[in-house]
């Protein structure tokens, strides 16, 4: 009976021994999981913020792209009134354009982006169009017409065509 009480003394020994060590890994185990968990949570926010630094930084391009477009097409709307060409259309598609920008880049919104490059596009092909045209000479202008008149009133013929 020594015997018998020596051995379930060693099996409960045994035994205890066992659970210590199943709860001393279930404790360890969780305690892994846990900083696992926490890992994984600085990684999502860690590409959370890069997300929203690239997306920062493509907004800051496209406004700079936007504001460089803008910088020439303005200097190409000078350069169309010292050569005599009338811009007054693109210039005029242009006169809010600044507030457009202002507006955009506080909301980043891509339609703001989007509604601003329409502007500008529709501005330069508006400066082409005005380019195209040809130059209005008014004495040349006034000069025929007065030709025009004196024909019809005299019936003559001006010896004196440009």
């Amino acid at each position: 009976m020594m015997e018998e009480q020596q051995s379930d003394e060693k099996e409960q020994a045994e035994d205890a021994e066992l659970r210590k060590i199943v709860n001393t890994i279930t404790e360890t185990n969780r305690k892994i999981d846990d900083e696992y968990d926490k890992k994984i949570k600085r990684l999502d926010e860690k590409r959370k913020l890069n997300a929203e630094d690239n997306e920062k930084e493509e907004r800051e391009e496209r406004l700079s792209a936007i504001k460089e477009k803008l910088t020439n097409l303005k200097a190409m709307i000078g350069d169309a009134r010292r050569t005599g060409k009338d811009p007054f259309i693109a210039d005029l598609k242009l006169r809010n354009i600044n507030a457009k920008i202002k507006m955009a880049s506080i909301t980043n919104s891509k339609h703001d982006f989007d509604v601003i490059e329409s502007i500008i596009n529709d501005a330069e092909e508006e400066l082409r169009e005005a380019m195209a045209e040809e130059p209005l000479d008014v004495k040349k202008e006034i000069q025929k017409r007065l030709r025009e008149t004196m024909q019809k009133e005299t019936g003559k013929v001006s010896e004196e065509e440009n």
